[in-house]
């Protein structure tokens, strides 16, 4: 799965990938940028596909051409998908580890993209929240949500004292002067964490949601997200006016995400 290129030399790509068995790596594409046959389906962020890979030196692999096994064609075709997509793969990139497997999250962020590209594409996309609590999950800062992360005593009611600093969920004790999240909220959280039915939620709770997960994430960022950038142009732009919105995310992430057909697959 391609979660960053960058040019290397005069015709090769750097291209950073998440694997099912090796984890996150860093592979050079020998003459991706002139091929069209090895790399026919292109080596953009999102792209998810089949490879042949070899160990090379200095933790560098070699990477000898990708056929893509999920159909990419609904991010080529919309500047929101293409933004989320974006957002997915730079999100794992910075906070995943190089050569340290993790199927789980694997399976996780393909399930994400196989998803962006056929259903909702909005900031409060269920789905965006299902990975981002997986991520969070996998690096050991998933936040406590059913007892106080505290003292393990139970939870109030409705509203519930919320801290990322601290950890999760605080009882009223422990939780004083805290601000509050509504307990809707990290029940579909909780939901989202062990893959249960999600209660439905109206648009100001996903926006809790979305603010509640982001703020455990950001903690951890090393740099900001350039991804984030994006959404503002994109946003600041509209709907209306398709070739602003071209010229806007071209200045931000000047790749596209050209289709493949197939069905997902793994790199």
């Amino acid at each position: 799965m391609v979660l960053r290129t960058l040019p290397l030399g005069e015709a090769d790509r750097l291209v950073v990938a998440l694997t099912d068995r090796h984890g996150k790596i860093r592979a050079a594409a020998r003459a991706a940028r002139r091929s069209q046959r090895r790399f026919a389906g292109g080596l953009s962020p999102g792209v998810v596909g089949r490879v042949e890979l070899h160990r090379g030196r200095a933790g560098l692999w070699r990477l000898d051409g990708v056929v893509p096994e999920l159909d990419h064609g609904a991010l080529g075709r919309d500047l929101d998908r293409f933004a989320f997509a974006t957002y997915l793969c730079e999100l794992t990139d910075q906070l995943v580890e190089e050569q340290h497997p993790e199927p789980a999250l694997f399976d996780a962020l393909a399930h994400a993209l196989s998803t962006l590209t056929q259903g909702e594409a909005s900031p409060d996309a269920i789905e965006l929240r299902r990975y981002e609590l997986a991520l969070l999950h996998q690096l050991g800062h998933a936040p406590g949500l059913e007892h106080c992360c505290v003292c393990g005593g139970a939870l109030p009611g409705d509203e519930v004292p919320f801290s990322p600093e601290r950890g999760g969920a605080l009882c009223l004790q422990h939780g004083r002067g805290a601000p509050t999240q509504p307990q809707s909220v990290l029940q579909a959280a909780l939901a989202l964490s062990c893959g249960a039915p999600v209660p439905a939620l109206d648009a100001a709770q996903r926006r809790r949601l979305r603010d509640l997960v982001f703020v455990q994430l950001r903690g951890l960022l090393r740099a900001p997200l350039r991804s984030m950038e994006l959404f503002t142009q994109l946003a600041a732009v509209g709907a209306g006016d398709a070739a602003a919105r071209v010229a806007a995310a071209s200045a931000v992430a000047p790749t596209t995400v050209p289709a493949a057909r197939g069905k997902a697959g793994r790199l």
